[in-house]
């Protein structure tokens, strides 16, 4: 188990507009008592987000922690598409 606890997100990547920070529009969070939201910046160490090759619209599913008033990137993965 993490402590301090982390939540895990699920969602679609929308942009990296900076080397340390992602924009997900995502699904409901119940955790972070969190709404589906079209838009949520999740702070990152670069290292973690150059491991994955993130393209606008992939599905992703994140591990974050809030601290102060953002959320911290733990841990991120690229999903694979939905099978039609």
């Amino acid at each position: 188990m993490l402590r301090p606890a982390a939540y895990e997100i699920r969602g679609t990547f929308v942009a990296r507009p900076a080397s340390d920070l992602i924009l997900v529009s995502h699904d409901a969070v119940a955790g972070l008592g969190m709404a589906p939201m079209e838009l949520m910046a999740v702070a990152a160490e670069p290292r973690l987000l150059e491991r994955v090759e993130l393209r606008p619209g992939d599905r992703v599913r994140l591990a974050v922690r809030p601290r102060d008033d953002r959320l911290l990137l733990v841990r991120i993965e690229k999903l694979p598409p939905p099978t039609r």
